[in-house]
């Protein structure tokens, strides 16, 4: 990060015809400057000054008086800006074909960001002395540059924007007894199978050109590098290249001091992204070394990988590349039992679902469907305890609820025993409320049973969960569709349900506070409200307004109409089961080709699809 412009590598002069033809043909193949006379063309290329940057080099900082322009011809660059704690934020990325400083240049005013080579890139520079002396002898570079601000003020920078789908991947094992050359060809063929033209290579490509691996990158969707588990010259050239660092680990064995390969990467305060894959030898997950993983590399996205499953491989390429599909489910009582059929319907469409979140009900949905419970299971467990039981009937004195929870914790150690939250195949999280705070609380490790209890405790009506000094309730008290969640792991298209949409809570008598006992007994059977379903609609229906925008933000959208299916209702299992069984096989019918199915070919290289 210290690195300045002054460390690159030059590649060509105006002196060099040589170098000048070389640069030519450079521009000529880049879409940015096809529509360019060759005349005005050769012109620009000889006031260009063509240099390389190594990855991790700064370009400019924020604030320096630097009034050039650059273009990107290969390579990747990040530009950060200070936040108000004085961090670097990302605010864009350019790739090959776009531009850095055409502002400045024109402005001449200090640079608004901190512009850094995130991989290996070449450029050319333009000085605005350059740029007067071009504009006086070809006035059609006026045009070209006119056309660059146009494009940036109608897309300006904005730091949620999604990143580039990365092109190279460094493949770094954490432990020599990883199956390595293994791994790597079952990552390839998964990039096959769904479609991107891949290809791997190792040390023995060390001594190639720069031209050569721009060449091979351009000829493939993913390049993988096969690093070493040193700090060699090769190991760096990975870390300089790479758009994508994955760390591969066995999870049969602990955590080992991190590989002098590492070393590089941790003393970068601007490290590439970085993923930790957990290898597993058997058809199993889970196991108590992902704990002991998580505590060392804090803060590293985790995947398990079983080897003998190549739908882990292909969930693994589409995390990577950003075309993964995760599932939001709303919270919404008896009404959440909806989720099942939807779960039930996506899987027999042939989508591969990837990631899985949820509020209260939904949440727990999504915790059967992240540990991969089979569509008979999730009917048994279910059923056995919202149709054959009320895991809410366990009454008692209400000095901090209507019911002890006993039942409902019960249930959920159950069904989820021990396993915890980063043990499961498919990432998965849920949110509760967090009174202490005021805020959101998303849980994304430890014990599953316990982040279910926290996700589903309406107020009034189930305890808190007490975590440490904190007090957690039903999530949907904030966030009842928690799709911005999702929506921050950037890992590709999001399928929202919401099962509160259509529900209507009326009452069937009026003047309550003037009724007799006998009378609203009467009526509470026709709906008149009652203490358990005014808490319950209180505590599930939270945060509706909030969700209403996001939802628009969403791939794909289910709402199962559940007419006479109330919070409480649980009696209606097999209808609310149906129901949205039913409605989303209707969605998918109406939007095929929105997500992307199993059906996968063996020989995908011939077709290649651009990342």
């Amino acid at each position: 990060m210290e690195s300045s412009l002054d460390e690159k590598v030059s590649l060509g002069s105006k002196a060099n015809d040589e170098s000048l033809d070389s640069l030519l043909k450079k521009l000529a193949a880049n879409p940015m400057f096809r529509h360019i006379a060759p005349e005005t063309l050769h012109a620009m290329a000889a006031e260009f000054e063509w240099f390389s940057l190594p990855g991790g080099q700064v370009l400019f900082r924020q604030d320096d008086r630097d009034d050039s322009l650059y273009v990107v011809l290969s390579g990747r660059l990040g530009a950060f800006i200070r936040n108000e704690d004085g961090r670097e934020v990302l605010i864009r990325q350019m790739t090959s074909g776009e531009t850095v400083g055409e502002m400045a240049m024109l402005s001449a005013e200090p640079r608004s960001a901190t512009v850094i080579a995130l991989r290996d890139a070449e450029l050319v520079r333009l000085s605005k002395s350059a740029f007067e002396t071009l504009a006086d002898k070809h006035p059609r570079t006026l045009r070209f540059i006119t056309d660059l601000l146009v494009r940036r003020l109608r897309q300006p920078p904005r730091p949620d924007a999604p990143a580039p789908a990365p092109k190279t991947i460094w493949l770094c094992p954490l432990d020599r007894e990883v199956a390595y050359a293994d791994f790597v060809r079952s990552a390839i063929r998964a990039f096959d199978q769904l479609g991107f033209k891949a290809t791997a290579i190792d040390h023995t490509a060390a001594s190639q050109s720069a031209e050569w691996l721009s060449r091979l990158e351009e000829a493939h969707d993913v390049v993988v590098y096969q690093g070493d588990f040193e700090l060699t010259p090769w190991t760096r050239q990975c870390l300089r290249q790479a758009d994508r660092l994955v760390l591969l680990a066995d999870v049969s064995r602990p955590f080992a001091t991190a590989p002098s390969a590492l070393e590089a990467i941790f003393s970068n305060p601007l490290r590439i992204p970085t993923e930790l894959v957990l290898v597993h030898t058997g058809r199993g997950s889970g196991h108590p070394q992902t704990h002991s993983y998580l505590t060392h590399l804090d803060g590293f996205p985790h995947h398990h990988v079983r080897e003998a499953l190549a739908a882990d491989f292909r969930r693994l390429a589409r995390l990577i590349i950003g075309r993964a599909t995760g599932v939001v489910l709303s919270g919404g009582g008896a009404r959440g039992i909806a989720h099942v059929g939807v779960i039930r319907a996506l899987r027999e469409a042939g989508l591969e679902l990837d990631l899985f979140g949820g509020t209260s009900m939904g949440a727990i949905v999504a915790a059967g469907a992240a540990l991969e419970w089979d569509d008979q299971s999730f009917l048994e467990r279910m059923r056995a305890t919202f149709f054959d039981d009320n895991p809410v009937s366990d009454y008692t004195l209400p000095m901090i609820a209507l019911v002890r929870g006993r039942k409902a914790s019960r249930f959920l150690r159950q069904h989820f025993a021990d396993q915890q939250i980063e043990d499961c195949p498919c990432s998965f999280f849920c949110v509760s409320s967090n009174l202490t705070t005021s805020r959101l609380k998303i849980h994304r490790t430890g014990p599953i049973w316990n982040a279910l209890r926290a996700s589903s405790a309406i107020p009034g009506v189930l305890p808190p969960v007490i975590d440490g000094s904190e007090i957690l309730i039903d999530g949907g008290l904030v966030d009842n569709l928690p799709i911005d969640v999702m929506r921050e792991m950037r890992r590709g298209p999001i399928v929202a349900v919401d099962v509160s949409s259509d529900y209507t809570f009326r009452a069937s008598i009026d003047e309550i506070d003037r009724r007799s006992l006998w009378q609203l007994a009467g009526h509470a059977r026709r709906g008149t409200p009652n203490i358990f379903t005014v808490l319950f609609a209180a505590g599930t229906m939270g945060s509706f307004a909030q969700s209403r925008e996001l939802r628009k933000s969403v791939e794909l959208l289910i709402e199962p109409p559940l007419p006479g299916v109330s919070l409480l209702s649980w009696k209606t299992f097999h209808r609310a089961v149906d129901a949205g069984y039913r409605h989303t096989l209707e969605v998918l019918e109406r939007n095929q080709g929105v997500l992307p199915t199993t059906s996968y070919s063996h020989h995908a290289s011939s077709f290649s699809q651009p990342v």
